[in-house]
């Protein structure tokens, strides 16, 4: 028993669950360095030969499963205890210090009072009920009165108490939510064409919805650069009767019906030739040995003598490289332009079709996330609400009126209004 009070006093303190945090965010971005959920034989290969910090091989890579951080058991270890961190930290110091702001506390001497915060004292001449008309008046100031014989208790802000525990409640399903998302969520990239449908069809309800790819753009800088990438998509669904036309661009994703959709890459797919007055449709395949953005294919050119060209083109606009791999010999095809003669073969560029690389993200804990976010901001507005108590005594004996103050941050704001209210039941 006083080991697991030993425990649960260690695991609650603030000290420990700042260094959890550092350690998952360290982790995390870990996972953000190292790619995740690539094949084993992947790391190996790689980390053999180029070893993390110098000593951590492919091997200790996967031993250590930073192949997939974020689904570990190391990790999702470290996130339950935080969430038990959270949670022994609100029952043994957020929820008593609610409950005891929630007790009247009841000063009865004057001895009580020089042991506040900010203390003031007026002998009374007038034969007035000063006690009667303060609680009329901070009634209407919106403060919380419990009545004695000869003196009172009053208090305002108590709800800033409350804001603690909403943000350790938040933090908690935020942390469950996020380790629910690592296990369940499902990513698909897929690259559609201008015109091109993808059917997502859900298996728990068997229903189906079609995405179809109405426009694609791409905004260049004037170098040339891509800026911005945006597509137009057309949801539709018979048998829900339902149609939506969206638009998707980088950082401005699409929610719907539970999926996010990600406009993250575009890519050039496919071209449409005219070889020797015969209409081809070419798919292109990226050529990463080249560069980043260029796609191409490798083709036969020649009536008689025909002679290999590498075809190549960087953007939508064209225009078409073929190097003769031979000599290494360059020329250049330009969008709708005349016919060029290549070996023999008489070629011209029709028409470019690019592709719009989307991500289809559904993730279940997203209205988890959403949810801990939205307490963890009224939870912060709630702490930053101050709880402020006073207490008023009159002695008979004496004639003196006692007014004392607490408040649990904003001190120096909460002096003020003291000093006024005491003011204000002094002159009542």
């Amino acid at each position: 028993m006083v080991i697991l009070k030993n425990f649960i006093l260690k695991i609650s303190s603030l000290k420990f669950a700042i260094l959890l945090i550092i350690f998952i965010a360290i982790s995390s971005g870990v996972g953000t360095l190292i790619p995740q959920g690539n094949d084993k034989q992947e790391y190996i290969d790689f980390y053999n030969k180029t070893p993390i910090f110098g000593f951590i091989n492919g091997d200790q890579v996967l031993k250590l499963e930073l192949d997939h951080i974020y689904t570990s058991n190391w990790f999702v270890f470290s996130l339950v205890l935080l969430c038990i961190s959270l949670a022994a930290c609100s029952f043994r110091r957020q929820i008593p210090s609610l409950k005891a702001s929630l007790k009247w506390i009841d000063y009865k001497d004057e001895k009580s009072f020089y042991k506040l915060q900010l203390t003031t004292n007026y002998e009374i001449i007038q034969d007035i009920d000063h006690i009667l008309k303060a609680d009329s008046l901070l009634r209407k100031k919106g403060w919380s009165i419990s009545n004695f014989e000869n003196r009172l208790s009053a208090r305002k802000g108590v709800l800033g108490k409350l804001g603690p525990i909403i943000v350790h409640i938040g933090l908690i399903i935020l942390l469950i939510g996020s380790a629910y998302g690592n296990f369940s969520s499902q990513s698909k990239e897929q690259y559609l064409r201008l015109g091109e449908s993808l059917d997502l069809i859900n298996e728990s309800t068997n229903s189906k919805v079609t995405i179809k790819l109405n426009d694609f753009e791409i905004e260049r800088e004037s170098d040339g650069k891509p800026k911005q990438f945006t597509s137009n998509l057309d949801f539709y669904s018979d048998n829900q009767k339902l149609r939506e036309i969206k638009t998707t661009q980088v950082n401005h994703p699409i929610r719907f019906k539970g999926l996010t959709i990600y406009q993250a890459d575009w890519s050039v797919s496919n071209i449409i030739m005219d070889i020797d007055s015969i209409l081809y449709q070419i798919q292109l395949k990226p050529i990463p040995e080249i560069g980043d953005q260029i796609w191409g294919l490798l083709i036969e050119l020649g009536k008689e003598n025909k002679k290999n060209y590498l075809l190549t083109i960087d953007n939508e606009n064209g225009p078409l490289k073929l190097s003769n791999i031979e000599d290494f010999s360059e020329s250049f095809v330009y969008l709708n332009d005349d016919p060029l003669e290549i070996n023999s073969s008489r070629l011209s560029l029709k028409k470019i079709i690019p592709s719009s690389g989307l991500i289809i993200k559904n993730d279940p804990s997203i209205p988890f996330i959403y949810l801990s976010f939205t307490l963890i901001i009224f939870g912060t507005i709630f702490s930053l609400i101050p709880t402020n108590q006073l207490w008023i005594l009159f002695n008979k004996n004496t004639n003196k009126l006692f007014i004392g103050g607490l408040s649990n941050r904003n001190l120096l704001g909460f002096k003020k209004e003291f000093l006024k209210l005491s003011d204000e039941i002094k002159n009542n």
